[in-house]
């Protein structure tokens, strides 16, 4: 796998966050489609064993080359995995429908990893910001109703055990459905 970081820009600003991303930190600017491609053409020059490209951030869909770089990906026969919180950069409009026309085009080649802090609400509303939870379930359904591929990033914390995170995050799934 083969990982760019697409910025330090994030419609959120997690507690936690291994960067610092906030809606203001822009320290890392923007990757863009061509210098990806370089990256890219090198693995392709060199014969490496790459099969994946997967984007992190910040929110990789804060990125306007996000879906661009996504399907240049895709076309040289790479899997894709983007980790993303689901929510309203995501959610655009314009971020949709591409996200549609590269399901459409490589199905079953993007998987989407949603960063969940807690299977409660409350929880991962705390690490998050208040109405994070209900956003990203939001957008989880999204995807879900077209078809992508999704896993989950959640976390053992908050005095969790094993087992109620295992629990916590069974009946998760149940409930929503994904």
């Amino acid at each position: 796998t083969l990982w760019f970081n697409t910025g330090t820009l994030c419609n959120i600003e997690c507690i936690d966050c291994y960067i610092e991303s906030s809606p203001t930190n822009d320290r890392l600017v923007y990757l863009t489609l061509d210098e990806m491609k370089a990256y890219l053409d090198e693995i392709e020059r060199d014969g490496l064993n790459t099969r994946e490209i997967a984007f992190t951030g910040g929110e990789p869909f804060m990125n306007p080359d996000m879906n661009a770089m996504a399907g240049e990906a895709l076309s040289r026969g790479y899997e894709v995995l983007i980790l993303t919180n689901a929510m309203r950069p995501m959610m655009r409009k314009s971020m949709r429908a591409g996200l549609l026309d590269l399901q459409a085009t490589y199905p079953g080649k993007i998987t989407m990893r949603i960063s969940v802090d807690h299977w409660s609400e409350e929880l991962h509303d705390t690490e998050r910001g208040k109405g994070t939870f209900a956003k990203t379930i939001e957008g989880m359904e999204w995807l879900r109703d077209n078809g992508f591929t999704m896993a989950v990033a959640g976390r053992s914390v908050f005095g969790d055990s094993d087992a109620d995170s295992r629990a916590g995050y069974a009946a998760f799934f149940e409930h929503h459905s994904f």
